[in-house]
């Protein structure tokens, strides 16, 4: 009789077991149901492969490519040339040093439409709408509260191109908004609308993304072309960035990011990435870069230095425009740009309730 207890209860707990694993197995298939449609942004990781829709989300997404030159006007200390000074051209004859100096920015630019005569791109606004005017304060100010300038640097011209855009590279900026960051650019051309990937999927509505839901993030950070991932927090934040944990570094604002609806292939624009959280550090360089030059540590340097600003990045926390924001831009540029020729309507339409 115990032989016959015994024998039930090994027989019995493998049962249980695979009851019990049964159980899980079908929880877990109505969790990850790739039927389900809520209408919301999906929060979990795409359920199917996804590769040739982002191949050709990523042909309409460029490199771009700022180029501005400065004129620079350094003033000593005993000269006290304060903003009010520079209305007339006498307090520049003061300046103890003239210097041209040449800046670059790269980014990331989506197109966004193409009419066969005519493209347009949405970027962000600090890397394709340099600053006009940069000042540098002294230290020292009057009783009065007057400041001092140090230096002045004002733009002589600026450039913009984007890589692998047929008939020249070289494009125009169509509207701008320094403060909210964001940019639109447009180039004539005389090729076929053919010739230019368009990006295919509509703008979204950021107002709908939740905590957690899922992204994807595509752009050219450090010049390569990349897709990264992450998911979103503070989408409720209106009025402001939200923020995702996808990696991010240089040359990656401007770039898109994807939220799925209802499962892969139904895209969204929600946004573009802006920025990163950093730390600034400043260090002492020598007059020319290790790749013009190669120094001696064992000499003494005894030419001209230089003050520069390095970011110290730190990942997983990166600030994204939404594309709510992108769209009232849009309304509030649109006459502007509908003069220069570029209908942007059918890409800005209303966002999806």
């Amino acid at each position: 009789m115990k032989a016959l207890i015994k024998a039930c209860k090994t027989i019995l707990i493998p049962v249980v077991f695979q009851l019990l694993m049964a159980g899980c197995a079908h929880q877990w298939i109505q969790t990850a149901n790739p039927g389900l449609k809520d209408n919301r942004y999906d929060s979990e990781f795409p359920y199917r492969n996804c590769a040739a829709e982002l191949d050709a989300i990523s042909g309409s997404v460029k490199k771009v490519n700022c180029y501005a030159t400065y004129r620079t006007y350094v003033f000593g200390e005993k000269s006290r040339i304060t903003l009010h000074d520079l209305s007339g051209q006498a307090p520049f004859e003061q300046a103890q040093a003239r210097v041209d100096n040449n800046e670059s920015v790269s980014g990331t630019a989506l197109v966004i439409a193409s009419d066969g005569e005519k493209l347009a791109l949405l970027t962000c606004a600090h890397i394709a709408d340099l600053p006009d005017t940069i000042i540098h304060w002294s230290e020292h100010s009057d009783l009065q509260s007057n400041r001092y300038i140090h230096s002045i640097s004002l733009k002589l011209k600026q450039q913009l191109y984007v890589r692998d855009i047929p008939d020249g590279n070289q494009v125009q900026l169509l509207a701008s908004d320094v403060k909210e960051d964001i940019a639109i650019l447009g180039r004539k051309l005389a090729q076929p609308p053919s010739a230019v990937a368009v990006f295919g999927y509509p703008a979204g509505n950021s107002d709908q993304l939740e905590w957690g839901s899922f992204v994807y993030l595509v752009g050219y950070p450090l010049g390569q072309l990349m897709i990264t991932k992450g998911i979103v927090s503070k989408p409720a934040d209106r009025q402001s960035n939200f923020l995702t944990d996808a990696p991010f570094n240089e040359g990656f604002s401007g770039g898109i990011v994807l939220a799925v609806r209802d499962g892969v292939p139904n895209f969204e624009l929600v946004g573009i990435g802006r920025a990163v959280s950093a730390r600034k550090e400043y260090s002492l360089r020598p007059e020319k870069e290790m790749h013009e030059y190669a120094y001696n540590p064992a000499v003494p340097y005894n030419g001209n230095t230089y003050v520069r600003e390095e970011k110290e990045i730190n990942y997983g926390v990166t600030f994204v425009i939404p594309v709510n924001k992108l769209r009232q831009f849009y309304e509030l540029n649109r006459s502007k740009i509908l003069e220069q020729g570029y209908n942007l309507d059918g890409f800005f339409g209303k966002a999806n309730k």
